[in-house]
């Protein structure tokens, strides 16, 4: 595939929308968010996109059938940095290009990649830019569905609204469970790593990721569109 000298679009079709985003050299437009390949088709028709994907093939074809030139992220490419992790070919393609993107900031330093959106996701990757792997865990909403789906009476609930620590009715009680209990295991989780490997650069994105309290230090920082920047570096290293 040609080097791109016009504009194109940046597309990370996930398991809960698609986001999209215009790149012309190094200037990145606004995400656009739409929940749906068919949503999605206006902007996306006979248009130059670089695409990372967790969708199945039939979705991915849909994207080549309407758009101008398609270059899709896959396990078969070139990737900016070397693995330890068993089995690449499973590894999703948005946690390869977040930790792409954290390449792009973490110099000669350990570095992780927290993602939470539809699972929170952890990836590391070494001083010496070898991916170890990390972890996987669900999301809020996949919380609060395995609470209805797995019982007889818990409501279905979508709230991100922080509560108090000890809830006063089955509603609040859930909402503390999860968010809360998330908060607690994200925390939980950076402790540990920085036990492991000392001081890391931390690295936090995904959509959910604005509803918990993670604590303001030097060496954490909040990127927005990590899997994003991510696609755009692996397409640098492999375009022609």
């Amino acid at each position: 595939m040609q080097k791109m000298e016009n504009p194109y679009l940046v597309v990370d079709a996930g398991n809960t929308n698609i986001k999209i985003c215009e790149v012309f050299g190094d200037e990145f437009s606004a995400i656009e968010i739409f929940e749906s390949i068919d949503d999605a088709v206006f902007r996306i028709r006979d248009k130059d996109i670089i695409m990372t994907s967790v969708l199945d093939q039939k979705s991915e074809e849909k994207f080549r059938e309407i758009s101008a030139s398609t270059f899709v992220i896959t396990h078969d490419i070139k990737l900016p940095f070397s693995s330890n992790y068993e089995s690449m070919n499973t590894v999703g393609i948005d946690r390869l290009c977040n930790v792409a993107g954290i390449l792009k900031f973490a110099k000669n330093q350990n570095a992780l990649c927290i993602d939470v959106g539809t699972c929170i996701k952890f990836d590391f990757i070494s001083s010496d830019a070898v991916y170890e792997g990390g972890s996987i865990a669900p999301g809020i909403y996949l919380r609060y569905k395995s609470l209805n789906d797995y019982t007889s009476n818990l409501p279905l609930l979508n709230d991100t609204n922080q509560t108090s620590l000890i809830g006063h009715n089955t509603r609040n009680s859930i909402i503390s469970g999860v968010l809360n209990g998330m908060n607690a295991e994200i925390i939980g989780m950076i402790h540990r790593y920085n036990e492991k490997f000392g001081s890391i650069d931390i690295y936090l994105t995904g959509g959910d990721i604005r509803y918990f309290d993670i604590p303001q230090k030097n060496n954490i920082f909040a990127v927005e569109n990590l899997t994003i920047l991510g696609a755009v570096e692996i397409f640098k290293l492999n375009a022609l």
